[in-house]
């Protein structure tokens, strides 16, 4: 598992461009570097290329949903830890992170800094 740098990369996974966007200012104005991807096809591409510190993924994406994108990073030497996020699914996975939307912008950065961490 990769330590936390100083300003980690955070790569954010969602078909919603407004959360994308929401996620990614507010995670920039804490310090954190940000990576945009806009299903989990094009998130598990970048991850591959840039290897982020975290990853916070929708769960009901087009090409590839969050488990599946849980999944492929198993599978792999990614060793990223990845919150998933939902508004219509509960978690069905105890072994990975999970918020509900609409979430407190307070309670996912505790739940980041719990990741990074390697508490998560």
């Amino acid at each position: 598992m990769q330590h936390p740098s100083e300003h980690p990369t955070v790569l954010i996974a969602d078909d919603e461009p407004a959360i994308v966007d929401l996620l990614a200012d507010f995670l920039e104005d804490q310090g954190f570097n940000v990576e945009r991807a806009y299903d989990g096809a094009i998130a598990l591409r970048i991850i591959r290329q840039t290897h982020p510190d975290l990853v916070i993924a929708d769960v009901m994406m087009p090409h590839l949903d969050g488990y599946g994108l849980v999944r492929e990073l198993e599978n792999g030497s990614d060793g990223v830890p990845v919150i998933l996020m939902s508004a219509a699914v509960t978690p069905r996975r105890r072994d990975v992170s999970f918020i509900a939307k609409p979430f407190d912008l307070d309670k996912l950065l505790d739940l980041i800094t719990h990741n990074l961490n390697g508490s998560g």
